[in-house]
């Protein structure tokens, strides 16, 4: 499967990796999420990882073809792999900062823009 850094991405796993990964990472940061049941942070997190990039969405991906994205107006950042689900989506306290930084540290290490 080929992996699209900046358009959409259709990922076979659905959601988070696993139960516990969802729940691990509800428990984290879904004190940023007010007003979010696991579920609708757990179908954002997919609707905003197959995005493609454009607009307020900012992404790449790094070398092991994991789908990053970004976006500006609701500070969301949020990696996965399309045949293993969603590793992690939160608000980052450095905001846009450290998607440039993510960006950077995967595009010199073999990631793509």
């Amino acid at each position: 499967m080929t992996v699209s850094p900046t358009g959409a991405n259709k990922f076979e796993k659905r959601g988070f990796k696993s139960k516990q990964g969802l729940n691990n990472h509800w428990a984290e940061h879904g004190h940023q999420y007010p007003g979010f049941t696991r579920e609708q942070y757990e179908k954002r997190s997919l609707e905003l990882v197959e995005s493609a990039v454009g607009g307020k969405i900012l992404g790449h991906t790094d070398k092991d073809d994991v789908v990053v994205r970004y976006d500006k107006e609701a500070n969301d950042f949020v990696k996965g792999k399309p045949p293993k689900g969603v590793f992690t989506m939160f608000k980052p306290e450095e905001g846009a900062a450290y998607y440039q930084a993510q960006r950077e540290e995967d595009l010199k290490h073999g990631g793509k823009a």
